[in-house]
């Protein structure tokens, strides 16, 4: 039985080289009938076109290449930061420095947001504002 099977297998390996070859044949027996009859100027555009597509062809292999490479490293390190079930991540709690409880109780805000600080304004290229005026300003 295994004798057939290898008989078979080799039948169908020489019809595939026999198919390729009649097919590479088709391809260059059509490429000559066609030049054959097409002008200079079509065939320097058309072998202008097969050029760039040549050259585009391992370029864009090459890419291929190197983004698959960079999708399996950060398949990778994504796999490996993913914490196991059942973990939890540290807490980290940052305070600063002035955050304790104040005396009172309910944690007031400092005294610099607790009221309005007078501020003096210099315009610069106008007339000069009275102080008096500017406060009246803001106030109504």
């Amino acid at each position: 039985m295994n004798d057939e099977t290898q008989k078979r297998d080799g039948r169908l390996n020489r019809l595939k080289v026999v198919a390729a070859l009649a097919l590479v044949a088709f391809a260059v027996v059509l490429a000559l009938v066609v030049g054959s009859r097409l002008s200079d100027e079509a065939l320097a555009v058309l072998a202008g076109a097969v050029c760039g597509v040549g050259a585009a062809i391992p370029t864009s292999l090459l890419i291929l290449a190197v983004t698959r490479r960079r999708n399996e490293e950060r398949y990778q390190e994504r796999v490996r930061s993913v914490p196991p079930q059942g973990a939890y991540p540290p807490v980290v709690v940052v305070a600063p420095p002035g955050a304790q409880q104040r005396s009172n109780g309910w944690g007031a805000l400092p005294h610099s947001l607790n009221a309005p600080v007078q501020r003096h304004f210099t315009v610069v290229g106008g007339e000069p504002v009275d102080a008096e005026v500017m406060s009246y300003e803001r106030y109504s």
